[in-house]
């Protein structure tokens, strides 16, 4: 019988490592799609430890593994199985999951409390501020 990873051309268990880091570089553009603590239907806390990580992921993987569902709802199964997956990797890994959870803080974080506008307004400030440094030293060679 051929496993499902291999079915899907994802091999064996190094090839989900580079799926994380790639899952990981995208954090850091700000494309976060999923929350991976509602993927296993968690509530984020850092209080949360391995083994409740483990217990929802074993629970949800027996609800969503393509080779129990029916086959109506085999490709979507197989999707939320394949994010199952990246979630439990991400979060059994204390390395991955702080720099998740950091990520993740960090995104939310830069939204709420630094505009646009206060950055825009900070570097028209220090653009204006050399300016004025450059003109002073234009002063200072000609004299």
């Amino acid at each position: 019988m051929v496993s499902t990873a291999s079915k899907f051309g994802l091999g064996n268990k190094p090839c989900y490592k580079v799926r994380s880091a790639a899952g990981n570089l995208a954090m850091k553009r700000g494309n976060i799609k999923t929350d991976f603590y509602k993927v296993l239907s968690l509530d984020y806390s850092e209080n949360v430890g391995l083994t409740e990580i483990k217990k929802a992921y074993r629970s949800m993987v027996l609800q969503y593994h393509p080779d129990v569902c029916p086959p109506s709802a085999k490709e979507e199964s197989t999707k939320r199985f394949l994010e199952l997956q990246m979630a439990y990797e991400t979060l059994s890994d204390p390395v991955s999951r702080k720099m998740y959870d950091y990520e993740l803080g960090f995104m939310e974080e830069r939204k709420t409390k630094f505009p646009k506008d206060v950055w825009e307004k900070q570097l028209h400030g220090l653009k204006k501020r050399s300016h004025v440094r450059m003109q002073r030293m234009k002063q200072y060679r000609s004299s």
